[in-house]
């Protein structure tokens, strides 16, 4: 990533894209363009976000810490960017791409439109290409003079005569650049990860950019990408160092096919010997198993027809509950694999079933084990497919709710964070802190949880004299709530339902949720929600409605309205060959501002990147129009502490989001109030972070299968 926000050389773009699923860092000490004072701070942040598309985020400031309405500071500016290329030929040596920087908002400081052209053969890369800058004040100039370096024909070229060592040239609008390279062993970086250090020149006479400078920059690879129909990986995978570990490469790939068997044998293959019974004992060791393993509320027994039923809750594996599948599976191997058992597993999540397998025992530990084999491991279903609690009817229970999960107190800890980006009051003002959830689970699908929140630094603008203390950091009780889900049995209400009707309409996949209590430290109310996820996940409707009173209203720094009234809808659709969730939400928001957002979310693995448009408005007042991009990462171990009596956990998603207004006159004014959701437990929380279909399962299934080994 260059200081302009687009992948490239020093100051001119390539054609090449950041991988998809790769997420870069970089730091220029330079702010190309800052006509009057190019020396400061320039902080990028890239994503590979679809295969054929790169988005950034930039922040620019001549100095950190000053107060804009006070003192001089220079520019200051936080902006975005985008790319989107595609290959021209098979070899991979032709590429072509379009892009614009500092796009959005009414200030502007280096906004140019571009078009390029690379070419790559061996260590060689050249680039050629046209671009026109724009600005607010006057046609090619943004605010204070400045101006993008980026305008007509560009040019550069590249040579990496060494894997540690590149050196390039490049041209634009009358100026040159040299630039210097040098990339960290592989062995010293975690794999897949690549960082660099970097020495830059000016060749020609321009206020531009200072006569030399330095940067640095990390990429870090949040996954191994799917494989595309049509793709092709070149060459054979890489061996890994004993000490090396794979990266969470989970395509949807199915083992290799068993060897053809004899044309005598098709019409009549061999017999298989007599199913071996399970016995109460080995059942009680398979308790045992799923219990070491983390999981709880375990059952284990017989069905009418002497398969055994299987049922066990996670609450160990919060990243993903493929986790909890596999770990279930690999008991069930290990348990039950020297018979020929038929196998029904419900796993569930706060007693909710979410995801069965049914199969069979040997089958299972021959496809843990990775052999060739000519039957079925087993079969996923899940509440959009069928009535998973039907696969339990009529059972006869060995082991009954073993490791209750009504014994464990769960205390869940996380960071929070509160700060702003580039504003006239400081380039980066935040509040940090840490909080601490105690949750009991009560009865099926119930719990009760208290949040206690501390704040542990902040900069000065959010102090007590300071222009952002109301957004703070609050010390204390954050959420004191009861909340009870449970699973909405609407074919029971129709009656009689044909089992077709009930997978196409996805009857079993109604889920409510309750909650009632203190929320975001002053609300004191109730939500409830309405989630339907029917067929194989690729659909997903949410429906919310509440009433909050806020216990603070009125006193000084208090945020937000006396009564608050959100009522929401929301659809989601699964883009399932990119993993890209698209989502639309319209309704009246938690500070009753009324509007609509719409969005995408790419997950890579168990790291989402987020970006949406919203315009909501209050009943006196303009529209707010805002933009923003959000990184959700999973906080803490992907295995959790075993329960016992209690539970020291992570939290599955911590989320953080950058957002600006756009197209309002006179700037980007801070928006806050606007969009807000209601700070409540949610039902995609309930639902492995909205990833609970069966399309996702399946595509997961080496995971599944890496969890089990």
């Amino acid at each position: 990533m260059t200081a302009a926000g687009f992948s490239g050389l020093t100051v001119t773009p390539t054609a090449r894209l950041l991988g998809w699923g790769r997420m870069e860092m970089a730091y220029d000490h330079q702010l190309p363009g800052v006509v009057r004072n190019p020396q400061g701070h320039n902080f990028v942040m890239g994503f590979g976000l679809l295969p054929n598309l790169e988005v950034a985020g930039r922040l620019a400031t001549n100095k950190s810490n000053t107060n804009c309405f006070f003192d001089n500071c220079g520019a200051r500016d936080l902006s975005a960017s985008g790319k989107v290329g595609i290959g021209l030929d098979s070899a991979g040596r032709f590429h072509v791409a379009a892009g614009v920087t500092d796009v959005g908002g009414s200030v502007t400081y280096f906004r140019s439109y571009y078009g390029v052209l690379t070419y790559e053969e061996g260590p060689w890369q050249a680039s050629a290409g046209l671009a026109r800058r724009t600005g607010e004040v006057r046609a090619g100039e943004g605010v204070t003079g400045s101006r993008s370096p980026l305008h007509g024909p560009f040019a550069s070229a590249a040579w990496q005569p060494l894997p540690l060592v590149r050196g390039h040239l490049e041209y634009t609008d009358g100026n040159a650049w040299a630039g210097l390279r040098l990339f960290a062993p592989t062995r010293w970086l975690p794999e897949g990860w690549s960082a660099h250090i970097g020495a830059n020149a000016r060749l020609t006479d321009t206020d531009l950019t200072s006569r030399s400078w330095f940067s640095a920059g990390v990429s870090i690879p949040l996954y191994k990408v799917p494989s595309l129909p049509g793709s092709h990986r070149r060459g054979p995978l890489p061996e890994l160092a004993g000490t090396q570990q794979p990266l969470p490469a989970y395509e949807a790939r199915t083992l290799p096919p068993a060897p053809s068997a004899p044309p005598s044998t098709i019409d009549a293959p061999a017999p298989r010997a007599p199913a071996a019974q399970a016995s109460d004992e080995q059942l009680l060791q398979l308790a045992e198993l799923l219990k070491a393993r983390g999981l709880e509320d375990i059952s284990v027994g017989r069905a009418a027809d002497r398969s055994i039923a299987v049922r066990a809750n996670n609450a160990t594996y919060n990243w993903n509950t493929a986790d909890a599948i596999g770990a279930a599976l690999g008991a069930i191997a290990n348990g039950l694999g020297d018979t020929r058992s038929v196998f029904r597993l419900i796993v569930t999540q706060r007693q909710v079933p979410l995801v069965a397998v049914t199969g069979s025992s040997d089958c299972l530990r021959q496809w843990i084990d990775g052999e060739n084999q000519a039957c079925v491991a087993g079969e996923l279903s899940t509440p959009g497919t069928s009535n998973l609690e039907a696969l339990h009817a009529d059972v006869q229970w060995v082991v009954a709710n073993a490791q209750p999960s009504w014994k464990t107190l769960r205390v869940a800890l996380a960071p929070v964070l509160r700060n702003t980006l580039g504003t006239e009051f400081g380039a980066i003002d935040y509040s940090a802190g840490a909080s601490a959830s105690f949750l009991q689970p009560l009865w099926r699908g119930a719990s009760a949880e208290i949040r206690l929140v501390q704040e542990l630094a902040r900069s000065d603008d959010f102090s007590s004299d300071g222009v952002f203390y109301g957004r703070r950091v609050r010390n204390g009780i954050d959420r004191f709530a009861f909340t009870q889900t449970w699973r909405v049995p609407v074919e029971q209400w129709l009656g009689p339902v044909d089992p077709l009707a009930m997978r196409q309409w996805g009857l079993a996949a109604v889920t409510a949720e309750g909650t009632v209590g203190r929320f975001g430290g002053t609300f004191d109310g109730a939500l409830a929600s309405l989630r339907w996820e029917p067929g194989e996940g690729r659909h997903r409707l949410n429906l919310q409605a509440g009433r909050f009173r806020n216990a603070d209203f009125g006193q000084p720094g208090a945020a937000g309205p006396e009564v608050a009234t959100p009522i929401l809808g929301s659809y989601r659709y699964n883009l399932t060959a990119t993993r890209t969730y698209l989502e639309a939400t319209v309704g009246r928001f938690f500070y009753n501002d009324a509007g609509f957002q719409f969005g995408l979310r790419q997950w890579f693995t168990d790291f989402s990147v987020a970006a949406w448009y919203r315009r909501s408005r209050f009943e006196t007042g303009p529209a707010a129009q805002i933009v923003g991009v959000e990184l959700s990462v999973p906080f803490g171990p992907r295995k959790d502490m075993n329960p016992g009596w209690f539970q020291v956990t992570g939290t599955p998603r911590f989320a953080h989001n950058i957002q600006t207004s756009v197209r309002e006159a006179g700037g980007n004014p801070l928006r806050p109030g606007f969009g807000i959701q209601p700070p409540t437990p949610t039902l995609d929380a309930t639902f492995n972070s909205d990833r609970a279909g069966l399309l996702y399962f399946e595509d997961n299934i080496r995971r599944i299968r890496d969890a089990a080994r």
